[in-house]
């Protein structure tokens, strides 16, 4: 499960609709709590789409490793960390594709929120966990949750 406040739903939605056509991405940090069965979102990072090739940016994405080294940097004194990321489909479902699975899921311990974005505008968001034998996600339960006071 993935507890993610409205606003920054709206933030991921909105950042994917600015990038259409091209997948944007983003880091998701936040805490994994209930024995792991649950990820706290408590900010949405956007990130440049690096992939080598700008005209495939259309249907790929990538995030250079070192924005996970500063996300997780910047917020560990507040015991936080990077436990998930973020990526739009353009004119595709909310759903990992067999590319996601293969270069974009590093750690079975986190959160992989697709958009899908139609026409410009963001029309579902979706989360995944990668199973611990890496051969497929699962759909995982979106809750909309007000966050925690830092």
């Amino acid at each position: 499960m993935i507890r993610l406040d409205p606003s920054l739903r709206a933030e991921i939605e909105r950042h994917a609709e600015r990038e259409y056509p091209r997948e944007c991405c983003g880091l998701l940090v936040g805490r994994i709590v209930d024995e792991g069965r649950a990820r706290i979102i408590h900010a949405a990072l956007p990130a440049a789409n690096t992939f080598a090739d700008e005209g495939e940016q259309y249907h790929r994405m990538a995030i250079e490793p070192l924005e996970y080294a500063r996300a997780e940097r910047r917020y560990a004194a507040e015991g936080l960390g990077v436990v998930g990321n973020y990526h739009s489909h353009p004119n595709h479902p909310a759903v990992p594709s067999q590319y996601d699975l293969e270069h974009l899921a590093p750690w079975p311990t986190m959160s992989y929120v697709v958009v899908s974005v139609r026409e410009g505008k963001a029309v579902e968001l979706r989360s995944w966990e990668l199973l611990a034998d890496r051969s497929r996600f699962e759909e995982e339960e979106v809750v909309n949750e007000r966050r925690e006071a830092s």
